[in-house]
């Protein structure tokens, strides 16, 4: 191989590692992004979703109780009210 065939591969190979150290640089600042807004969504989860998820599901709790509770006493009544 000729030294000039060398200093050509050696050139090509130093710009692919200044390519992929950029890239690599890109891909870090991505990951810093991503790593951030996960963090903002587990807290806003945390904060507003898991809440108001808890407090739905109470009110659908309390609703079918009440419903389930009236129906038996509807049902009580009526059955009194024909004897």
């Amino acid at each position: 191989m000729s030294s000039e065939n060398k200093e050509s591969y050696v050139d090509e190979a130093r710009r692919r590692i200044a390519h992929l150290s950029h890239k690599l640089e890109e891909a870090q600042s991505k990951i810093r992004t991503l790593e951030y807004d996960n963090a903002e969504l587990v807290r806003w989860t945390n904060d507003i979703c898991t809440p108001k998820l808890q407090e739905l599901t109470d009110e659908l709790v309390n609703k079918y109780n009440q419903k389930k509770y009236r129906s038996k006493t509807d049902y009580q009544w009526r059955k009194s009210r024909v004897e």
